[in-house]
């Protein structure tokens, strides 16, 4: 913290997921920021990802008027700093404004879902027009990471989590989804940054107007894929107040229903690999998969409608 001038009176510890987080209480009241320790030492956190999120994150701070996780910068001007313990291990750690709001305890209301469509639409109209700085390295979300999520769940069978039945289910219906996902293009009015994973414990509201925070899973995606992820904590009648209040500010292409019923899946099944690595997950994702199965990939390959119903 001696790199950082913020007039610190205390940290409150708040989690642990793929970095250890603490609140940074200051002596200004009003003023608050958040601390992330980066341990992972996956592909998809190393130095060169994680400042590419700050590069945007930073961007959007500076180019719009939405509240968000603004980074801080050091008394270096660096975006990152990296702290040496040992003899070869460092460490990743990062800083930004905290961002004031409660997260919903509850299915959100049509004016709630309306005003977070607004922020999603914000957040993809900067994504076409920012021009993405050199060495920006962000995760991709294409076929190759859904069938990723195929082969981790693979894995499952021979531990009993999910029959060969129900996997056979599962791979048919990623692809098709695949299937899809090669048809669209990748133009700006269709793919670019999004945050990936604006579900109800990524955003907050304050004051009635919603706020995104946590944007370690940003990326390169479809817009719709964004959306799909959002839908599966939306139940239908607040999907379509969603999709009502996005088209006031984007078009939509003519076959958007397919294409979000074939990503809200895909979300759903790069869910479901991120929890089977957890063995103390295994007896909800037991439950979940034949419900999903039934409910949602059976009527897909039948091209039965289920999203907005």
């Amino acid at each position: 913290m001696k790199k950082y001038d913020l007039g610190i009176t205390e940290l409150d510890y708040l989690g642990k997921s793929d970095s250890v987080t603490f609140r940074v209480n200051t002596s200004d009241e009003n003023s608050g920021y958040l601390l992330k320790l980066h341990y992972s030492d996956s592909a998809n956190r190393t130095k060169d990802v994680i400042e590419s999120e700050l590069y945007w994150l930073e961007a959007l701070a500076n180019d719009t008027d939405l509240i968000v996780p603004a980074p801080v910068r050091n008394g270096d001007n660096e975006l990152i700093t990296v702290i040496s313990y040992g003899t070869e291990e460092s460490l990743c750690v990062t800083c930004y404004h905290w961002v004031d709001g409660e997260v919903l305890d509850r299915e959100p209301t049509v004016q709630e879902v309306s005003k977070l469509a607004f922020l999603m639409s914000a957040l993809h109209q900067h994504s076409m027009q920012w021009e993405i700085p050199d060495g920006f390295v962000r995760p991709v979300y294409h076929a190759e990471n859904l069938m990723s999520s195929i082969a981790q769940l693979h894995k499952q069978t021979s531990s009993g989590l999910l029959t060969h039945e129900q996997f056979t289910c599962l791979e048919s219906t990623a692809r098709r989804i695949a299937e899809v996902i090669g048809k669209q293009p990748l133009t700006p009015e269709y793919w670019g940054i999004i945050h990936s994973d604006l579900h109800e414990s990524n955003y907050v509201f304050d004051h009635e107007d919603p706020r995104p925070i946590d944007f370690s899973a940003c990326g390169y995606g479809f817009y719709l894929f964004d959306i799909a992820e959002t839908f599966l904590h939306l139940l239908p009648d607040n999907r379509k107040a969603f999709i009502s209040a996005y088209k006031q500010h984007h078009q939509l292409p003519a076959d958007y229903v397919n294409q979000l019923e074939s990503y809200f899946i895909w979300a759903t099944l790069r869910n479901f690999a991120f929890l089977s690595v957890n063995p103390q997950e295994h007896e909800d994702l037991s439950r979940t998969i034949p419900y999903v199965i039934e409910r949602y990939c059976q009527k897909y390959l039948k091209e039965e409608p289920f999203l907005l119903t």
